[in-house]
């Protein structure tokens, strides 16, 4: 049986507090964007949870897309809990996809895609990128640039979009600011 009080365990201790609360920005997005559909939430909560496990150590490979790692790794724990061999299949599904904007996916996967996306951008995208660069930041800076036009292409669910859109323009005005402070010497 799956517990889920281990899984939020096992994701603080392999993604660290960023993992754990990226994760529970996500869910909280699928809350607002998912509330006219009808969807699994065991398998969105699980999958969220375990979509970024191939990011991690043990799991991570050098020139390996972590989702497909993630893939292997959920695979791994989902079948030494013994849950549901068609709920794993659906969480995998949800998880091999969460950076794709194929609109053939379930409602859970297009959930999680887009919530994936959409922490990726805004005022959380822009301090994201930074944090991963503090002493590049032109990399940085073009690095969230480019962000937003890959969240763009990646977006399924209508509900999204206004958000998406939001969230563009407090992050143009956050380029903008940054540029005028720097006088563009980054």
């Amino acid at each position: 049986m799956l517990d889920m009080k281990e899984l939020i365990e096992l994701t603080l201790h392999y993604g660290g507090e960023y993992g754990l609360n990226h994760t529970k920005r996500i869910l909280k997005i699928i809350d607002f964007i998912g509330e006219k559909y009808s969807y699994n939430r065991e398998v969105v909560d699980i999958a969220a949870y375990l979509h970024d496990w191939g990011g991690y150590a043990p799991w991570k490979k050098e020139n390996v897309d972590h989702a497909i790692r993630s893939v292997e790794a959920a695979r791994e724990y989902l079948g030494e809990r013994f849950i549901n061999e068609d709920h794993i299949k659906h969480i995998l599904e949800c998880i091999e996809n969460h950076h794709n904007g194929r609109k053939n996916k379930s409602i859970e996967a297009r959930l999680l895609s887009d919530a994936d996306g959409i922490d990726f951008i805004g005022t959380i995208g822009f301090a994201r990128e930074f944090s991963t660069k503090p002493r590049e930041l032109k990399k940085a800076f073009e690095s969230a640039k480019a962000r937003i036009d890959k969240v763009k292409a990646v977006i399924c669910i209508e509900e999204s979009e206004p958000i998406v859109k939001e969230r563009i323009e407090r992050m143009t005005l956050l380029f903008k600011q940054f540029e005028e402070e720097t006088w563009g010497l980054f």
